[in-house]
């Protein structure tokens, strides 16, 4: 059967459970130890009560074994209510009730009892027939079972029983919370250190053996595209370097440019795929301003299709060469993409420094939306257009490594806006210094 009502976490509901099973277990035992203990005691000291009513107040002419009960129960009889009256608290009510009902079952007419609540409770008891008179009554059969150590068992008890049960589900619980937490890591593309497999149960260890052969098999996967995209890319330079040469030498011109033109294209894809492996180790952050390294950049475009709008912004621990590569593919795929002019600005929005990049072309399908930012994804816009659809996935790379958000959205007047957002506390924190981190 599905757990459907909350709490949803495993540590809740241990909690919920072991606290019914207590709380029902002390509940029926409280019954139990009520109708064996207070009960028995109730009704001998309700007989009492009454033989003594009998034999000292109905006119009874056994007054020395009156005397003698009196003593040795201590019910006494008193011409006046010497007790200080109050109102019968909640814990003592059904043994005050009780009493009652009994004295009145035996004596056949209605009984008023008072209790004088103190560490040994006394009853006092008085009827129409008493003419007056009070039976003050002890409840000895209370003093083994005073009623503040019952409440103290009644609370101490599921207490510790809940304590016991929380602790056992949080140790149940924390591998698995840790499980989560490096399920998540490894789902970003990030090394993690491998479980204990010999510090929770069998069940959980053998979970834990499953996850670090998983784990260690995704990183070997990992390692291995790496290194495959690294020695395609590399081996292809060559002959990519030899064909142009040749091209070159080609007296028909539109066959030269276009054969020099793919093998450019070809040149570009190779960069994106070495850009798309490396994971920025071999460059440390120093406190960089992005509108600094966005100046620099723009050097390389045309600034007729390019319009910025730079505010102040403060310096961030950035990786200065990553960060250009960044700058470089928003700009680039906006200008490929897209239609000019790109408009860029970079502002501070509260706790944010804000980069927002924005062609003019026709936009992308929302649907597609997710997709850009996945490895070797790209629009339905740009399936005809020559790239690697690497692009987006090497800038939400890089923006994940600087502790940052990125979102891609259709703006309002036409074209893809990309946003990103780098937080100002950044200006503490270094980047991730490895980024691979593949959607």
């Amino acid at each position: 059967m599905r757990w459907r009502l909350p709490p949803r976490t495993a540590l809740g509901r241990a909690a919920l459970v072991v606290g019914l099973v207590v709380g029902l277990s002390q509940a029926l035992a409280l019954w139990f130890f009520a109708r064996n203990a207070y009960l028995p005691g109730i009704r001998e000291y309700a007989e009492l009560t009454v033989l003594n009513v009998e034999l000292a107040l109905d006119g009874g002419t056994d007054s020395a074994t009156a005397q003698r009960i009196g003593k040795a129960t201590g019910i006494t009889v008193v011409n006046r209510y010497a007790g200080v009256p109050h109102e019968t608290s909640f814990l003592s009510r059904s043994v005050v009730d009780r009493f009652q009902e009994e004295v009145q079952d035996r004596l056949g007419e209605p009984v008023t009892v008072l209790l004088e609540d103190d560490r040994k409770p006394i009853l006092w008891v008085t009827a129409e027939s008493f003419n007056g008179r009070w039976l003050r009554v002890p409840m000895n059969f209370f003093r083994d079972y005073d009623r503040y150590v019952l409440l103290s068992w009644g609370v101490t008890a599921p207490i510790l029983a809940l304590i016991a049960g929380l602790l056992i589900a949080r140790g149940l619980s924390r591998p698995l919370k840790q499980l989560e937490k490096l399920a998540a890591t490894i789902g970003r593309g990030e090394p993690v250190t491998a479980l204990d497999v010999r510090a929770g149960p069998e069940e959980v260890n053998a979970v834990s053996r499953a996850f670090n052969d998983m784990a260690l098999a995704l990183l070997q996967a990992q390692q291995d595209r790496a290194l495959l995209l690294a020695g395609v890319s590399h081996d292809l330079r060559t002959p990519l370097t030899r064909l142009r040469l040749s091209a070159e030498f080609l007296k028909d011109a539109e066959m030269r440019d276009g054969i020099i033109g793919d093998v450019e294209d070809m040149d570009e894809i190779l960069e994106q795929f070495i850009a798309f492996i490396r994971d920025g180790s071999d460059e440390d952050p120093d406190p960089e301003s992005i509108n600094i390294l966005l100046e620099e950049v723009l050097h390389r475009f045309e600034r007729d299709n390019i319009h910025a709008v730079i505010k102040d912004v403060p310096r961030l621990m950035l990786k200065r060469l990553t960060m250009k590569r960044l700058i470089t593919n928003l700009i680039t795929n906006a200008l490929k993409y897209g239609s000019p002019p790109v408009e860029i600005h970079t502002l501070v929005d509260g706790s944010d420094v804000v980069l927002r990049v924005r062609d003019h072309g026709p936009g992308v399908n929302e649907k597609d939306i997710p997709m850009l930012l996945a490895p070797f994804s790209r629009g339905e816009v740009a399936r005809t257009t020559s790239g690697s659809g690497l692009g987006l996935a090497i800038v939400s790379r890089i923006v994940d490594m600087h502790h940052g958000a990125m979102k891609l959205s259709n703006h309002e007047g036409g074209g893809l806006e990309v946003e990103i957002r780098l937080p100002v506390a950044a200006r503490y924190i270094s980047p991730e210094a490895l980024s691979v981190r593949v959607r």
